[in-house]
């Protein structure tokens, strides 16, 4: 549902605009896989901690037909060390795709920090996020749901 609702946005131009070599961070299952283009993509390196969405996303990559360029780091994006050894180093990479993750970063400042270390110079970061709500009530539903979030991939990691 929520891959469809992003239909009506621009996550699709924005995926597709991403081009040479990538960093998605996030991919969680591989909701925006299938939207790159292609012909632009040199190498996707898809930042994903959650290793129980690894066989989901790798599916999704696979029915993309982005298996060869596209590689699963089990990691976050401050593991310096875990991310050398899948070739992952600074100045490095000509985009940065971020949709919908920050919400669920700890700290989003120094991943911010971390992933613009990443780009080569003239590089893009490209970010797609939802915004803290305003109102008092419906900020205490999105912290909710983010606790909830959290909750859930705890679970799944077990």
């Amino acid at each position: 549902m929520l891959a469809k609702k992003e239909l009506e946005t621009d996550v699709p131009k924005l995926v597709a605009s991403a081009s040479g070599t990538i960093i998605e961070i996030g991919p969680g299952s591989g909701n925006q896989v299938g939207r790159y283009d292609r012909s632009k993509i040199t190498k996707i390196y898809g930042i994903e901690p959650n290793k129980g969405l690894h066989a989901q996303l790798r599916e999704s990559v696979k029915n993309a037909g982005l298996s060869d360029v596209y590689t699963i780091v089990p990691c976050n994006i401050q593991d310096v060390e875990i991310l050398r050894k899948y070739g992952v180093d600074q100045e490095t990479f000509d985009t940065i795709l971020s949709v919908q993750v920050f919400c669920s970063i700890p700290n989003p400042r120094e991943a911010a920090a971390a992933m613009w270390r990443l780009l080569k110079p003239g590089g893009q970061m490209v970010v797609y996020e939802h915004v803290k709500a305003y109102d008092y009530i419906s900020a205490k539903v999105q912290e909710g749901s983010a606790v909830l979030h959290f909750m859930i991939i705890a679970l799944i990691q077990m």
